[in-house]
């Protein structure tokens, strides 16, 4: 095989970005090439032969190559990639300085020239006295030189003048918005800007009511009062109606629209589940929803008719992401805004255009965006992101090819997801002030802490000699840290990527294991308890989860995403070895006990199961943590009708109860020797704010 194809990653289009090829603009994951404002859309075959041909860097790529790439190794015919290359072809036409090349009995070469040279003025006979000077042109070439650079100059100064200028946005104002005890969330901000209606609960163990005031002043009124869980809230374009999410314990969410300030509510629709949904308004009659359209369907994005409850699909996420979800509409109705999931801890930003159906990318970085809005202009886009480290909030200009500005609070550092704004460029934002720390279970079910920082940590796994590893985001971005049993705490890595997860210890104790995603790409990690020798034992960049060390610690077993799901894969620690795929049956989790079994979540099941042998199968809710220890399998169950509580399911005889933990999270983690790790929610706090954000061009 060609030297420069031998080892490269196998292509996913969600994770390429863009590039230029002679002055053509190049989007994969948007399936656009744009040339001189010309835009062509490609199919995704057609956009993966040119990604192809690119990273190839002039270099002849074969037809086996090229189908190895494309078509994932399967079998097609001669006239599959015949077709793609004449549609690439007919698709780079207008840029005469690229080539795509037959090369006889051996395959395809992409070459992408200089620029065109122009062709050489002949310039007119000088006279003696000319050519005494100096060599000096004609007074009429110099006039001729002097009017085109006029003319461009002209030209760069009329786009200058007429083109988008940059905005630089900062806070001119912060005020507090709610001071109560407990959790207000998901602030909804009127367009007018005069009310907000937000989300209220005591703590996170119970559902949540809507609540409205005025935004200068006002005591909170509560505006629902059902049993169920209520949240989500967004207004209609005129400021008379909101519609939001109620969540059930179980069965579908639903999508509920009522007047304000009071009226009778109404069930517009019903969604899969809110872990995603996000609702806006594509008009006074139709909403835009994050949603499945069958539980085993990729998340997009969905138009509910509020008149005959038709759903129709807005987005068709590839197959190779996590979907599309939380939908934000401009203030013109014209584009919606949303996140396309790359995999577990990457996503990038998209546009849509509702007039014309084109969409591309907004961002291109794989961080994290949590939460955003638009300016009140449609062209603006506020949003929360990772971006570098630790939360915060960024801009990025829809009407220019620039990349995302951080604004300036002038507040510190705030970390907040939810967010609204109304017409006037006001802000309402979450601001979590709580804590998530690492607690230890003892025998007799007492609850005593391991960590006890200002800072979230949390996925905790234990050593045999006490330590315990976590992620934590004490140093801004998440890492990889240890809690030993002396009590010192010591961060391990620096990678400063957008996800750190699943750390789990080595069977000696030596070294952990984890994912971390960095530049859209997810791989898995071995690193020393020193903090040393971190090395990155895959190099396919697919989205990966739950690591987990062979009994002899030579291996490591983890899921990862292929073909749409998640099958348990296989690599040897030792450099260079290449992963292989352990079991085919799809897998949501996976975890492994101290003798080396392996158990998981088999997708579409509700079980816990052993793969590729027999034991206890436990029923799992959606919400509920578990792992496997030496005496059993663990869950950590969190109910809104009950405290949260360890149980343990013995491998032989029923179920107990081992302790309550107040304030529990449902991660669970155990130690070689049977103590149960948690994470707990501490100090939980959570207020509104609202900034004022200012331009200036």
């Amino acid at each position: 095989m060609n030297e420069h194809v031998a080892l490269w990653p196998k292509l996913s289009l969600a994770r390429e970005l863009p590039f230029m090829l002679a002055g053509t603009q190049v989007r994969p994951s948007a399936l656009e090439v744009e040339t001189d404002g010309r835009l062509t859309m490609l199919e995704p075959r057609v956009m993966k032969v040119l990604v192809a041909l690119h990273r190839a860097r002039g270099h002849p790529v074969s037809r086996d190559e090229l189908i190895d790439l494309c078509w994932d190794g399967r079998i097609v015919t001669e006239g599959a990639l015949n077709r793609c290359v004449a549609q690439l072809r007919k698709a780079l036409s207008d840029n005469p300085r690229i080539r795509l090349d037959t090369i006889p009995t051996v395959g395809y070469r992409l070459k992408a020239v200089g620029e065109v040279r122009r062709m050489t003025p002949v310039a007119p006979a000088v006279t003696p006295a000319e050519e005494t000077a100096g060599k000096a042109p004609s007074r009429r070439w110099r006039w001729a030189a002097g009017g085109v650079g006029a003319a461009v100059a002209a030209s760069l100064g009329a786009f200058a003048l007429l083109g988008p200028r940059e905005v630089a946005w900062t806070a001119q104002s912060y005020h507090p918005l709610t001071a109560e005890r407990g959790l207000e969330t998901h602030p909804a901000i009127s367009p007018n800007g005069e009310q907000i209606v937000y989300a209220q609960r005591p703590d996170s163990s119970v559902g949540r009511d809507l609540y409205i005031r005025g935004v200068d002043q006002g005591t909170p009124v509560r505006i629902t009062t059902h049993p169920h869980d209520d949240h989500s809230a967004a207004w209609s374009p005129r400021g008379d109606r909101i519609v939001f999410v109620r969540t059930a314990p179980t069965g579908p969410c639903q999508l509920v629209v009522a007047p304000v300030p009071l009226g009778p509510e109404r069930v517009a629709a019903t969604c899969q589940s809110s872990t995603h949904t996000r609702v806006g308004w594509l008009d006074e009659n139709t909403l835009a929803i994050g949603d499945r359209p069958a539980a085993d369907a990729l998340w997009r994005i969905r138009a509910v008719d509020l008149t005959s409850g038709a759903v129709r699909d807005l987005t068709a996420p590839p197959a190779d992401t996590l979907g599309d979800s939380d939908p934000a509409v401009s203030p013109d109705g014209r584009y919606v805004a949303f996140r396309r999931t790359l995999l577990h801890g990457a996503d990038d930003l998209f546009l849509k255009d509702l007039r014309t159906g084109r969409e591309r990318a907004l961002t291109t970085d794989g961080w994290k965006a949590a939460g955003y809005v638009w300016s009140a202009d449609s062209r603006h886009i506020f949003y929360s992101s990772n971006r570098g480290g630790e939360f915060g909030l960024w801009t990025v200009d829809t009407a220019r090819d620039a990349p995302p500005r951080r604004i300036s609070l002038g507040f510190g550092q705030l970390t907040f997801s939810r967010m609204s704004i109304d017409r006037r460029n006001r802000l309402a934002v979450e601001l979590p002030r709580g804590r998530t720390n690492i607690a230890a279970v003892t025998p007799p079910g007492a609850v005593r802490p391991v960590t006890n920082a200002a800072s979230s940590d949390w996925e905790p796994d234990a050593a045999a000699d006490g330590a315990v590893a976590y992620v934590s985001n004490r140093s801004g971005s998440s890492e990889l840290w240890v809690t030993h049993p002396g009590g010192q705490s010591v961060r391990l890595t620096n990678i400063v990527g957008s996800y750190v997860n699943s750390p789990t210890w080595s069977p000696d104790g030596r070294r952990l294991a984890f994912v971390a995603v960095k530049g859209r790409k997810a791989e898995v990690y071995t690193v020393e308890r020193d903090g040393s020798r971190l090395r990155a034992v895959t190099s396919d960049g697919r989205d990966k989860l739950d690591p987990v060390w062979s009994p002899g610690g030579d291996r490591i077993r983890y899921l990862e995403r292929r073909g749409g799901a998640y099958r348990i894969m296989q690599v040897a620690v030792a450099p260079g070895a290449k992963p292989e795929v352990l079991f085919e049956r799809p897998w949501r989790e996976l975890r492994a006990a101290p003798d080396g079994r392996l158990f998981g979540l088999p997708v579409g099941g509700e079980r816990v199961e052993a793969a590729g042998g027999t034991a206890p199968r436990v029923e799992v809710a959606a919400n509920d943590a578990w792992t496997v220890g030496r005496d059993g399998i663990y869950l950590f169950l969190v109910r809104r009708d009950a405290p949260p509580a360890v149980w343990l399911h013995p491998w032989n005889g029923p179920p107990r109860k081992l302790a309550e933990v107040p304030a529990g999270t449902g991660e669970l983690g155990v130690a070689p020797d049977g103590r149960l790790l948690v994470s707990q929610n501490l100090d939980e706090q959570t207020d509104l704010g609202l900034f004022e954000l200012s331009a200036a061009r």
